[in-house]
């Protein structure tokens, strides 16, 4: 009778049911991101395309709410969002030649004081593979019109999902967008910084890429998808990359450098 009295799960089972326990999902999902950022962010980006194409509906409702409910997209014409849209745009002009300054001169003669080597060469390699690269070749690839060209809106062009190819458009594409890309990328200027300031920095961060990303959404620029995509693919970019440089940080900086750095004290 005792032995009927004993649980009868097996600690196979007892893993099971955490696994299948609604209540360990938010602990889990931190400890995924936490412990294997790279996989994460991947799977991010492929349920996020799955949802987005599964649903694309989505998208013609957040862009319908963007439009008024009409064929115009009235916030376009605010001249505080138009100034806030350039801002974004003068933000890679100026940040990428000082970088690339700033690589020259450690390269040449190392400081302590300015970020090591292999921490400036991430970011502009990251934006040169991410913004630069992946970027564009979706918006010739995919050639998704952008909101306020499609029928829906007053335009002439037909409404496709995220990542079907069309022949809708030619150049200058909906598909990904290129300025949340470049928002987001912002984010990885937080590796310059110490461990235990990264992610207030992030959270700094944050509103500063919704505002400049979601500022196209009101445009009749750029889809929900078209942003949202753009975020997630970005951030595994980034991420892998970062593996990439981080786990090679000292010898890059040395091969950079000629083996002047690290700097002695």
């Amino acid at each position: 009778m005792s032995s009927i009295l004993q649980p009868t799960t097996t600690p196979a089972a007892g893993h099971w049911w955490r696994l299948a326990n609604p209540r360990t999902w938010p602990a889990r999902l931190q400890a995924q991101i936490y412990h294997h950022p790279v996989q994460a962010a991947a799977s991010a980006t492929m349920f996020a395309g799955f949802v987005v194409m599964a649903f694309p509906g989505i998208d013609l409702a957040v862009s319908r709410w963007a439009a008024a409910g009409n064929a115009d997209f009235p916030l376009s014409r605010e001249h505080a969002l138009r100034l806030l849209r350039d801002f974004n745009r003068v933000i890679p002009i100026l940040l990428l030649p000082a970088l690339a300054v700033v690589l020259a001169v450690q390269m040449a003669r190392p400081r302590a004081w300015l970020p090591r080597p292999h921490k400036i060469l991430f970011f502009l390699t990251f934006y040169a593979l991410g913004p630069g690269l992946v970027i564009q070749l979706l918006k010739r690839l995919v050639g998704r019109a952008r909101p306020s060209e499609i029928v829906e809106f007053g335009g002439t062009l037909p409404f496709t999902p995220a990542w079907q190819v069309s022949g809708a458009c030619s150049r200058s594409c909906s598909f990904a967008s290129g300025e949340s890309a470049t928002a987001i990328a912002l984010i990885a200027l937080v590796f310059f910084l110490p461990l235990a300031w990264r992610w207030k920095a992030v959270v700094a961060l944050v509103p500063v890429v919704l505002v400049f990303s979601l500022n196209r959404i009101v445009f009749g620029a750029h889809f929900l998808s078209d942003v949202v995509l753009a975020w997630l693919l970005m951030l595994w970019i980034m991420l892998w990359l970062w593996s990439v440089f981080a786990g090679n940080g000292a010898r890059i900086d040395a091969a950079l450098t000629r083996g002047r750095y690290p700097i002695a004290a």
